[in-house]
């Protein structure tokens, strides 16, 4: 990333976070916080920003209008969004009374949680292939509001012998009754769905994810999966209801959005950050997919 887009769009490491606590903490593998009217003043409208850990934020009263990926998403008490690392965030405008609970993790406490070794559905709803706002209801929301509090109570410096092991525990059974909600509330009608189609088509997201940026072509990730291009397409289809083609384009178009809109980027700078041949290829191509040209939607934006 370049230092003109760090500038522009926020971005926050679970160092920054933990830097930003008052608090001494003696397990630096998460950070929890409270945010409300009385410090709203970290709600800030408008401007991008990224995590580059992952986090849980729980939705304790009011409502916020958010972008994710620049689309647009409403959130309000006992909603839980799941944030993904690199995902980009804008707060469009919150209510008076809006306030959250929020969680970030460190990688390595979910390998040390064996969570990469066991159920493939436990943790589901972190996959970027599921919605990222979950709708709880009462009593799972009154679980992880529990299980927060006494995290929070681990990871300030306290005298409990056994802080860090409580912390995997408790980190483990909120994962444990989140996995449980959602596969109950939210997989209930996916569950007739070949694991196999499944575990191919997050293997095709991680992919895009990865190789966007270079390559555009639905042959070049059918290799790599080695499949034909025919049955990656069919996979993708059932799965995702768009197309192989449709899923690259919609990540080639959010960077290209989000590089637009930074206002020391030129159209120019654009079309060499992506890859594309020069800039006329490039117009024509986010036209194509956007119904506007990239200079009205630098201007407008």
């Amino acid at each position: 990333m370049s230092d003109s887009k760090k500038r522009y769009i926020q971005v926050y490491s679970l160092t920054d976070i933990i830097n930003r606590n008052s608090d001494v903490l003696v397990d630096q593998r998460l950070a929890i916080f409270d945010i409300g009217p009385q410090n709203k003043k970290y709600f800030v409208i408008e401007k991008p920003y990224q995590f580059t850990t992952m986090g849980l934020i729980l939705i304790i009263d009011g409502t916020c209008e958010i972008t994710i990926n620049l689309e647009p998403v409403t959130v309000q008490k006992n909603d839980i969004l799941i944030v993904l690392p690199n995902q980009f965030f804008e707060i469009i405008k919150f209510s008076d009374d809006f306030s959250v609970k929020a969680i970030f993790i460190d990688a390595d406490l979910f390998i040390e949680a064996g969570f990469h070794i066991k159920s493939n559905n436990l943790i589901d709803f972190l996959s970027s292939k599921y919605p990222k706002v979950i709708s709880l209801d009462n009593q799972v929301t009154r679980d992880i509001k529990y299980h927060l509090k006494k995290l929070n109570f681990l990871v300030v410096k306290n005298e409990h012998l056994f802080s860090k092991n409580l912390v995997l525990h408790h980190f483990s059974i909120l994962i444990y009754e989140l996995g449980n909600f959602y596969n109950r509330a939210v997989l209930a009608h996916n569950a007739s769905k070949e694991i196999r189609k499944e575990e191919l088509a997050k293997k095709f997201l991680y992919l895009v994810s990865t190789h966007f940026k270079r390559h555009r072509n639905v042959q070049y990730y059918a290799d790599e999966m080695f499949i034909s291009r025919k049955h990656l397409t069919k996979i993708i289809t059932d799965v995702f209801k768009k197309s192989p083609k449709q899923i690259i384009a919609e990540s080639v178009i959010l960077e290209a959005k989000v590089l637009l809109k930074n206002p020391q980027f030129a159209i120019s700078d654009v079309v060499t950050a992506l890859n594309f041949q020069d800039t006329s290829v490039f117009s024509k191509y986010f036209k194509n997919y956007t119904d506007v040209s990239p200079s009205a939607f630098k201007t407008d934006n």
